[in-house]
């Protein structure tokens, strides 16, 4: 009562003539689309999922918004606007307008004192052990999400903040070039993975391939908007804020200062702006053979593109590659069918499979990311006689599916569940780039059962380029950590 008392004190301010009528429609169909996906997907609402909401193109859009949503949206949303309009709402004096809003706000205030008086304990006990209340609450959920989002600024600045401005590398006296090739993962889940304990094979193009598996990464945010620019950014999980990373450099940036020729070949919905500022190259939608469709293209699209690239490399340089991965709802079209695991969910509306089509869904999307890792490293070891190379895959964040009746990912950092936070990461180093960062494979391996996240990532770049700086941090290092292990220190 003490909400819609509210609620219907602040409608009655606006709620004259036409203007009121618009606003209320527009407040009707928006609450039915967020209360849609808050019911069945668990999705909650912050200023992050605004973000993505923007960012998202037509093919994104188009996989969310499948015929329940639409039914739902039309008599939950359109159906009561259209009754709203066909009723009117007749303004009303001023003097009886303000009465309304006194008599509605007295009694909310009065509603209010009540509960605090007799139910203070109860209610503090329940907002502070469930937070996500706030963001299940419509309409203030996605008030405050969109108020938060334009609040954080939505513009790239004109001038950005330079990051490590001191870096240097020391001469390259090598006579190969060294390469990175980062493969950057798309909803994938350290769950589903094999190579970390998860019963059913789902790395077995990886099995060997002599990389080394990370069994315990977290990734910085639960959503590709927040985690991607995370990943290059020097802020760290904890300082990081999108709009404070769009207004300074990246590691990318700093390569590039330094010498390193970097590309980006995304096969994904764009960067999120970490690429704005390199060469890129996106995928082609359409006109591959047989592995497009709907205006998206597997991820296999991308060897190709890469080994490309690496037939023109003649400096140090860092490839980034940005898969479509996993994401969904869509997964049975993110691999070629029919995949290893059956029966499947064949389906957008993916709250409404059988729990085992879904996994199985899903774990075909690993099965297939797994392999076009594998491909990537065998590009690479093509390559080993005329460069130095290493292979990073690393993916943005998670997955839930279906847990908790949870779906997808974007819940806030705080509330996400381990399923969305823990990601997987694979490195492969080639003999040479092994004996030219003084870290046998086996010495990498004897690190990878510990604890990193997303922060690792800008200092291990610089670190693998011999790249020093005031910014850089060794003991977020990954190759610094395993040269510093006593037994490696004896090997190397």
């Amino acid at each position: 009562m003490v909400l819609i008392s509210s609620f219907a004190a602040l409608l009655r301010l606006v709620a004259g003539g036409t203007t009121g009528v618009v606003l209320l429609s527009l407040v009707l169909i928006v609450s039915a689309g967020v209360s849609h996906y808050l019911d069945n997907w668990g999705v909650l609402f912050d200023k992050n999922l605004v973000r993505n909401i923007i960012d998202s193109d037509v093919r994104e859009a188009r996989e969310l918004l499948a015929w329940p949503a639409l039914l739902d949206l039309t008599l939950r949303g359109v159906l009561p606007a259209g009754v709203l309009w066909f009723l009117g709402i007749r303004s009303s004096r001023p003097a009886q307008t303000a009465l309304q809003m006194t008599a509605l706000l007295a009694t909310a205030a009065i509603l209010t004192g009540i509960l605090l008086v007799t139910s203070y304990g109860t209610l503090a006990t329940t907002f502070r052990n469930h937070r996500e209340l706030r963001f299940q609450l419509v309409p203030t959920n996605y008030f405050n999400a969109i108020y938060g989002h334009l609040k954080g600024g939505t513009e790239m600045p004109s001038m950005l903040a330079r990051v490590a401005p001191d870096a240097r590398r020391p001469s390259n006296a090598a006579d190969k070039p060294l390469v990175l090739i980062l493969i950057v993962g798309e909803t994938a889940r350290a769950a589903n993975f094999s190579l970390g304990g998860y019963p059913r094979d789902t790395n077995g193009a990886l099995a060997g391939a002599g990389g080394v598996y990370f069994s315990k990464v977290s990734s910085c945010g639960s959503d590709t908007a927040t985690s991607l620019p995370c990943m290059f950014s020097d802020l760290g999980a904890d300082a990081f804020d999108v709009s404070k990373a769009q207004a300074r450099e990246n590691v990318l940036d700093v390569l590039q200062r330094t010498g390193v020729e970097v590309e980006w070949l995304d096969n994904n919905s764009g960067c999120k702006g970490v690429c704005s500022r390199v060469p890129t190259q996106q995928m082609p939608t359409s006109d591959v053979g047989d592995i497009c469709h709907d205006g998206a293209c597997l991820d296999e699209v991308l060897v190709p593109a890469l080994e490309k690239r690496l037939s023109i490399v003649k400096g140090d340089a860092a490839i980034v590659l940005h898969q479509m991965g996993s994401h969904g709802p869509s997964y049975y079209r993110r691999y070629p069918a029919p995949g290893p695991f059956q029966p499947t969910c064949e389906t957008n509306r993916i709250q409404n499979c059988d729990v085992g089509a879904l996994v199985n869904t899903y774990d075909n999307s690993i099965d297939y990311t797994s392999k076009t890792i594998a491909r990537a490293i065998e590009v690479a070891k093509s390559q080993a006689s005329r460069m130095d190379v290493a292979v990073v895959y690393l993916s943005d964040h998670g997955e839930s599916l279906g847990e908790r009746n949870i779906y997808l990912h974007g819940l806030p950092r705080l509330l996400a569940p381990s399923e969305q936070i823990r990601v997987p990461m694979l490195v492969w180093q080639s003999q040479g780039t092994q004996r030219r960062l003084n870290l046998p494979q086996g010495c990498l391996a004897s690190i990878s059962g510990r604890s990193y996240s997303h922060d690792n990532l800008f200092h291990s770049i610089l670190g693998f380029f011999g790249v020093t700086a005031a910014a850089y941090r060794p003991e977020l290092d990954i190759w610094a950590i395993g040269r510093s292990e006593s037994a490696c220190e004896e090997n190397t």
